[in-house]
């Protein structure tokens, strides 16, 4: 696996940071932020947020194979040995044949589908001029001039049906804060295209200059992470339910909203985090009851809060 990745990480991580790219969702949040902060008055952009549909399970193992020999072909006979044929899956006493997409929990599952993808992001670099183009495997983000946004859409239904890609053009947005008009005109943009006014969501994050937007999804997903906290009493172990606050629930979630959006917008959604996680230790801890005093002098919001603007 190390071999391959070095010999890959070229050719994918100029588009793709989805695969041997530390921080890679992170890194696709921060550049759009930047282009939407620098141009945000610019009306003639666009920003398009692209999903495809059931894409790992629907990709063309046909292309799959194709481009492994072309581009690993150190591995390219224990990836024939997996997907050269229809696998069977059986469903009680029945079965279904198994002949498209990567398979669930293949550790080489995301480096196969990108390499599929690879392809249709080079001819959208060789036909479209624009300022971002960047993919965390099957989630793309465009930015650039409305008319190539558009010739980029165009390319991406047209190349990606060829590959088992199919646009859910429902779970596609199109953003920009200003508009110059052209990117209203009829025929441009297919119908049901999402049309958010303040802000996409984003690998986890937001992409926004609206202070309301990135607060409110800070919050929503902090409710998301106590409430799932407040059901761990029922499992009746404390140390399952520590375990899984540790690795499931805990400060992570908090940090990636601290390193993907501005503080400023964190801050309720750090403090309801803050009570939520207190209120889940102390359960574990005491079972509710007495003596569980101030484990450092500030809630542990404020400290996360201070260790941010170092």
């Amino acid at each position: 696996m190390k071999g391959v990745g070095k010999e890959i990480a070229k050719y994918l991580n100029d588009f793709l940071f989805g695969v041997g790219v530390s921080g890679g969702a992170q890194a696709v949040l921060h550049n759009a932020n930047r282009v939407l902060s620098e141009r945000h008055n610019d009306g003639s952009l666009s920003m398009l947020t692209v999903d495809f549909s059931n894409a790992f399970n629907l990709v063309d193992r046909s292309e799959l194979l194709h481009e492994v020999r072309l581009r690993c072909p150190s591995i390219s006979m224990w990836v024939e040995f997996l997907y050269g044929q229809a696998a069977r899956l059986y469903l009680g006493d029945t079965h279904i044949w198994s002949s498209i997409g990567v398979q669930q929990g293949d550790p080489l599952g995301p480096l196969l589908f990108a390499l599929v993808l690879h392809p249709l992001l080079h001819n959208i670099r060789d036909n479209c001029k624009l300022l971002l183009h960047a993919w965390y495997l099957d989630d793309g983000t465009l930015i650039g001039d409305s008319e190539e946004v558009a010739k980029a859409l165009d390319i991406i239904k047209a190349i990606g049906r060829k590959l088992g890609l199919q646009l859910n053009i429902n779970k596609t947005d199109l953003f920009w804060p200003s508009c110059d008009g052209r990117k209203l005109r009829d025929g441009l943009f297919p119908v049901g295209i999402g049309r958010p006014p303040l802000g996409v969501k984003l690998l986890g994050g937001a992409v926004s200059r609206d202070a309301s937007f990135l607060s409110n999804l800070a919050i929503k997903r902090a409710e998301g992470a106590v409430n799932l906290m407040r059901l761990l009493p029922q499992l009746s172990d404390p140390q399952s339910e520590l375990l899984l606050l540790r690795c499931c629930m805990g400060i992570a979630k908090l940090f990636f909203g601290l390193r993907t959006c501005q503080p400023v917008h964190m801050e309720e959604a750090a403090l309801l985090f803050n009570n939520g996680l207190r209120g889940a230790i102390e359960d574990i801890v005491v079972c509710g009851g007495p003596f569980f005093g101030d484990l450092l002098p500030y809630p542990f919001g404020l400290v996360v809060w201070d260790y941010t603007q170092q």
